[in-house]
């Protein structure tokens, strides 16, 4: 691609900005034009020209800096503070040849500072303040210089107090301004986060730290529309553990939770990451496996019979052996969700009563 960083949505929003920016610095252009027109700009039509230009040769430059990219390398992207000081620049220059209405530009440069109002921090503002605040001083010590007859150096006085006074309280409240986006910035972060968390606890299972049934049930909807659109398919896994009553009778619950705990770990590391593994409910396990057909599904099954099969415990669990019943079912295309699970308890239940530590396929039904 031309340009690489217009893939990032951050540098395309710093791009919009920035030609936004340009839209004021062409508003200030066409006004300068407006004032050379009725002969309010000291300046003949080919010095405008060509101060003018070199101005948008600048300020065209912040676009093609974003548009290559380069302007990742500065510590703020958005080169908030070097468009700012330059557009200072630009309109304290301009304002040198404007006889009588040097106030209605200092009026729109209010605009330049608006655009810095939700992003610089105090010292940023202080610094374009000092820009603007010695800039016109310095208009009006040339102006002296160069047009003493013309100048009335009290009202310019007046004027650039007015105008520190201005700058300085602007440059506080927009500090301000910029504190509080960045503090609601940080607290939007923060609520998002939480949020997150309070998403995943809700669709996790406490004890095992599997999925619980209400994460489970909405990836199985998920599963089922993407295998009726055509060309997928995926097959189910209803686990239960075997004699787990007997397990809390005789060691207590807390052991039974360390069978439980145990248990989902050994089953969750053989399965993809693609996989679904849900505590569904007491002892009883479900494991969803997306792109599996009823051999692979089998192949899957096997492994955690005898993986879990193989489980070995210390201290007072030692020497228990625990054991999985387990049906088997594919997804055949128009059946329900509830169906699918139907058939694939019916398989579990199945296999329990033809002894246990086995798996059942589930029939169509």
């Amino acid at each position: 691609m031309l340009f690489p960083a217009m893939q990032d949505p951050k540098q395309i929003l710093r791009i919009k900005r920035t030609l936004l920016a340009i839209a004021g610095g062409a508003v200030h252009t066409f006004l300068c034009w407006v004032f050379l027109e009725w002969n309010f700009f000291r300046a003949t039509p080919w010095e405008f020209f060509q101060m003018f230009g070199f101005f948008w040769l600048v300020h065209l430059s912040f676009p093609v800096l974003m548009l290559l990219g380069i302007n990742q390398r500065f510590k703020d992207p958005s080169l908030t503070l070097y468009q700012m000081a330059w557009a200072t620049i630009c309109i304290m220059v301009t304002l040198y040849f404007i006889y009588d209405l040097r106030m209605v530009v200092l009026m729109y440069y209010l605009l330049v500072m608006i655009f810095g109002a939700y992003r610089l921090r105090l010292k940023d503002f202080l610094i374009i303040s000092a820009i603007a605040i010695a800039g016109y001083g310095l208009v009006i010590l040339a102006m002296v210089y160069n047009q003493a007859e013309i100048v009335n150096l009290r009202v310019e006085y007046v004027q650039w107090l007015c105008f520190s006074v201005v700058m300085s309280s602007f440059a506080l409240l927009g500090s301000n301004l910029s504190a509080l986006r960045r503090k609601y910035r940080k607290q939007s972060v923060l609520l998002s986060q939480a949020m997150e968390q309070i998403s995943h606890l809700v669709e996790t299972d406490e004890l095992t730290g599997l999925w619980n049934r209400r994460h489970v049930m909405r990836f199985l909807k998920g599963q089922k529309a993407l295998a009726e659109r055509g060309g997928y398919g995926f097959s189910i896994c209803y686990l239960d553990l075997d004699h787990f009553k007997e397990v809390n009778d005789r060691y207590g619950h807390h052991w039974g939770d360390v069978v439980l705990q145990t248990t989902s770990r050994t089953m969750g590391d053989l399965l993809r990451e693609i996989d679904c593994l849900a505590r569904f409910g007491g002892e009883e396990f479900l494991a969803v496996l997306p792109l599996a057909n009823q051999a692979a599904a089998l192949s899957v099954g096997q492994r955690l019979l005898e993986k879990v099969r193989l489980m070995e415990f210390e201290d007072t669990l030692s020497g228990l052996r625990v054991t999985l019943s387990m049906g088997i079912a594919e997804f055949i295309p128009g059946e329900t969700v509830d169906h699918l699970l139907h058939r694939a308890d019916q398989a579990m239940y199945q296999a329990k009563n033809q002894g246990r530590n086995q798996m059942v396929v589930a029939g169509p039904q």
